[in-house]
């Protein structure tokens, strides 16, 4: 039996006076921090600079990056020890989301969770449509 996963978001805190061009750059090494401990990303989301709720490092702004991602437990660990030894990140914090995942099931790089391929539906839809069941394929649209 393959080794089950965990899925993972992690939210972090960047310093707000790096240039795009390093934000972009410690970006791709988190990204590479995941890939190279056997995770897969899910998904990331760039909440851009933000206030702080109290001043951090003496900064009181941040840019937010959310990453969510999936692998097996020594991801999660190998990617808060990387973190912990950039100066650039203010602050950042981890949480499991899911336990004892099939890595098969999980999406591939680009997709998103539970959200089925565009094919995938319309061929639903097609076959809803053949089979005479218009209920079915007004349903299946929404």
């Amino acid at each position: 039996m393959a080794e089950l996963w965990s899925r993972y978001e992690s939210l972090i805190l960047f310093d707000p006076d790096l240039g795009e061009e390093a934000r972009t750059e410690l970006i791709g090494r988190v990204k590479e921090y995941i890939s190279n401990a056997s995770g897969r990303i899910l998904k990331t989301d760039h909440w851009g600079l933000r206030d702080l709720a109290f001043a951090m490092k003496g900064r009181s702004k941040a840019y937010y990056l959310l990453v969510e991602f999936a692998g097996p437990a020594p991801v999660s660990t190998e990617l808060a020890r990387r973190l912990n030894l950039l100066d650039t990140v203010l602050k950042f914090q981890t949480i499991k989301l899911e336990d004892r995942l099939d890595p098969s099931e999980l999406p591939g790089p680009g997709e998103e969770p539970g959200v089925p391929a565009a094919e995938e539906k319309a061929a639903e839809v097609a076959a809803a449509a053949r089979a005479g069941d218009v209920g079915e394929a007004e349903k299946t649209e929404e």
